[in-house]
């Protein structure tokens, strides 16, 4: 792990220059780590393992975007894990609720689950909206925490069946007005594909 010891502005630097000396001598590099975002923003493949078992062996895209597993989408990145229910489907979208948070999914592997099937379905903090009014298509969750991560915001939340969740938001989102205590009406944002996840 050669870049641990180093500050966040220095690993940043080290990692665009590993790049460079890669693509430079043409030659493949090993690299370990548990940094997340030092695996996504150097790779061009990446080997998530684990306790010895490899998971998956995907792009960085893929693995954010499609994991195979719950293992692997709670390591790669922040993951909301949604237990839900199988309603129907849109031609090829797959339409789940947790809760009262309807859901969309495009299945990976062509199997169908029956209406009322259980399944955990993948959901990214980009991918969900927070409102500070009710619509269709929106579920309500009780804010529990607000962490500022420079150019978003991070909210924290409990939809009404008692799951937690997290929110990403711009920090200058029109509309974006929360405190703990408050509740926010929650939807998957327009265009999101939601992975359904194997255990």
């Amino acid at each position: 792990e050669p870049l641990s010891a180093l500050d966040a502005h220095l690993r940043e630097q080290m990692q665009v220059e590993l790049k460079r000396l890669q693509s430079r001598l043409g030659t493949t590099f090993v690299m370990v780590t548990h940094d997340q975002t030092e695996a996504l923003s150097i790779s061009d493949r990446i080997v998530v393992m684990n306790k010895g078992r490899i998971e998956q062996i995907a792009p960085p895209a893929t693995l954010y975007d499609r994991p195979a597993t719950r293992f692997v989408a709670s390591f790669i990145g922040t993951m909301n894990l949604l237990q839900s229910r199988f309603v129907g489907r849109d031609g090829e979208r797959l339409r789940f609720t947790a809760g009262e948070l309807p859901l969309v999914a495009i299945p990976e592997t062509g199997e169908i689950p029956a209406v009322g099937d259980a399944r955990t379905i993948g959901v990214r903090p980009e991918d969900l909206v927070a409102a500070t009014e009710a619509a269709e298509g929106t579920a309500p969750a009780r804010v529990s925490g607000i962490v500022f991560h420079g150019r978003t915001l991070r909210l924290h939340a409990e939809l009404g069946q008692g799951t937690a969740i997290v929110i990403d938001a711009p920090r200058r989102a029109d509309g974006f007005r929360f405190s703990i205590g408050d509740v926010a009406h929650v939807s998957l944002r327009r265009g999101a594909n939601c992975p359904v996840l194997s255990n």
